[in-house]
């Protein structure tokens, strides 16, 4: 398997090209969902693998998910689960969008571009924290070997979308909703 920010690389590219399709209307109110999921996942996901730790406490005798071989497989596929599901959701049907339309020319196809790259960082990246976070547990399934190459370790990793947006979750995600309301 090749570097894991080749993986990274194309998906960012994927939704570069989906934002390019539905134009930054849609993707901005796609942006505004994925904020507020990771909110709700910095300040609540621990709560709930604590709960739903205490809930299988009563099936195993010991910690499925604080402990246990399997325990960062577990926490990092309950964090990427929800995150996934979330963003499908967001994506799917009718959306949250911004009101408006793209302006027609090179303005609206940069415009466009530009958000499905945001959309496409906070997610690719949001899924790369989290393998990150909990050390890589697909290892587990064959799925990436470590080590991450240097540019990764040095550039890519210290700027992922959880780490650099956590203490602003808490102004951004109102700041989007309020400009979906205004505008």
């Amino acid at each position: 398997m090749g570097p894991l920010e080749a993986l990274w690389a194309v998906l960012i590219g994927v939704f570069v090209v989906v934002g390019l399709v539905r134009g930054y209307p849609k993707e901005l109110g796609v942006t505004t969902t994925i904020l507020a999921a990771l909110l709700l996942l910095t300040k609540g996901g621990e709560s709930v693998l604590r709960v739903l730790d205490s809930y299988l406490a009563g099936y195993a005798p010991y910690s499925v998910v604080f402990e246990g071989q399997y325990s960062s497989l577990i926490q990092s596929l309950f964090y990427i689960l929800v995150f996934v599901t979330i963003v499908v959701i967001s994506y799917h049907g009718d959306t949250l969008a911004f009101t408006g339309t793209a302006p027609r020319g090179p303005v609206g196809l940069s415009f466009n571009l530009l958000s499905g790259l945001l959309n496409g960082y906070l997610i690719a990246g949001t899924l790369w924290h989290y393998l990150h976070a909990f050390d890589y547990p697909i290892q587990v399934l064959g799925l990436f070997r470590p080590p991450l190459t240097g540019f990764a370790q040095t550039y890519l990793v210290p700027l992922m979308p959880v780490t650099l947006l956590e203490p602003f979750l808490l102004f951004l995600v109102p700041f989007m909703i309020v400009m979906r309301v205004v505008r």
